[in-house]
Parts: C-alpha cells; structure tokens; sequence
C-alpha cells in the first residue's frame, strides 16, 4: 500500500479559507479572489517549471476561472485548454504515444513531485469503460513500448499537466460552490499526490486510463 501524505486535507482546509474570505470580502470580484489562491499555489507547485509554461499555466487559470461548466472535468478541461492553445500544432496526436508513454509520465511524476517509486507495470483493460470512440482509440495506443521522442515526451508531459491543473481548479470551483461534494485525494491534491493517491484508491491502469480520456477528449471535443 502506498501511503498518502496530508496535502488533501490541507487543500480541503485552505478552500475552506478561501470560502471564509470570498463572504467577507464581498466588494473584491470573486474570480480575482479566486486566483489570487490559484496563483500563490502554482508558485509553490511548479517554482522549477520553464517561464514559458507558467506563462501558458497563468492564461489557463483566468480561462478556467472564468469558465462556467455544464460537462464533466475532463470534457471541461480539454475545451479550456483548447479555447488556450487552440490546438495549433497539438503535440499529443494518438499516432504519438501509447500507453507506455502516458505510464511513463505518470510514474515519473509520482517520483518527481512526491518521491515516490511504483512498480511500472499495469494491465491493458480488454473492455475499457468509455464510449466506443474512446475504446477504439485506447485499443490503438494499448500495445508496445513507449515512442516519443524527447520532444514528444516533454509535449506530452505539458498537455497532461496542464489537463490535471484545469480539473483541480474546477473541482475547487464545485466545492467552492457546494461543500458538501465528497471529493477523493485523487481528486483534490497536489498534482504527483493525486496520482500516487489515485494509484492507492484504485490501480495504476484506472489512472493510465483517466489520463488517456483526458487527452482523447483534448483531441476530439468541440466547443
């Protein structure tokens, strides 16, 4: 078992914070209040990232703040990170990567953001539970070793990344919204906890699967 630290409570804690000030300060736009925390936490979370994807983090943030959502955190996200990137030179094609690849991101961020070593190896599910674009899809990728290359890989990561940024601000909006949702650490966490906690709720294919949905939905929804 793979034991989870305390950044999920945390979380829950300073969105309760944040909930406290957005009813006092009732003069201060809600949205600026709300990326004022944002913003605090990505200079803890990615100080070591390039100043290029802060920069593209930071347009994010504002377009998802100011998102108002009807579909679900996935489809959500890849609709903000399209409106954002507007998919010019999309790097994440599904002739780009398998599995192996989207694996290899995930363990890598588990170890790099949390330090934590997993074993690598997870099942191909025979009969994924999506729709039957999103298993044809999956079927495609499922099989063989890792493919892209170090500018692939690197894309891939920055697509992904950004991905799971968008889904947390918006689970933080719903909770902003209504307290009561229960939300899991995989859910709510620093992005490496998330996965390490998501890994421990489930298993490390269910999270290469959410993972692999979300880039499917980032290459194949519109807006």
């Amino acid at each position: 078992m793979i034991r989870q630290d305390s950044g999920h409570k945390i979380w829950l804690d300073q969105i309760e914070k944040l909930r406290k000030s957005m009813q006092t300060l009732t003069c201060t736009n809600p949205g600026n209040i709300i990326e004022h925390f944002f913003t605090q936490a990505m200079e803890n979370e990615f100080s070591s990232e390039s100043t290029v994807f802060k920069t593209v983090l930071k347009q994010i943030l504002t377009c998802t703040i100011q998102y108002t959502q009807t579909r679900s955190c996935s489809e959500s996200a890849a609709i903000i990170l399209q409106q954002v990137t507007g998919k010019n030179g999309t790097p994440c094609r599904q002739n780009n990567f398998r599995l192996a690849d989207i694996r290899n991101y995930a363990v890598f961020n588990m170890y790099r953001r949390k330090g934590i070593t997993i074993d690598t190896y997870f099942e191909r599910f025979s009969s994924p539970p999506g729709s039957k674009c999103q298993n044809k899809a999956y079927a495609r990728v499922a099989h063989g070793s890792a493919v892209c290359n170090a500018e692939q890989t690197s894309e891939l990561a920055d697509t992904l990344t950004y991905l799971q940024f968008i889904k947390r601000v918006l689970i933080v909006k719903q909770l902003l919204s209504d307290p009561t949702i229960a939300v899991s650490a995989g859910q709510l966490n620093w992005i490496g906890s998330m996965m390490v906690a998501k890994v421990e709720e489930t298993n490390l294919s269910t999270l290469i699967w959410e993972l692999f949905v979300d880039i499917f939905n980032y290459e194949n929804l519109t807006f």
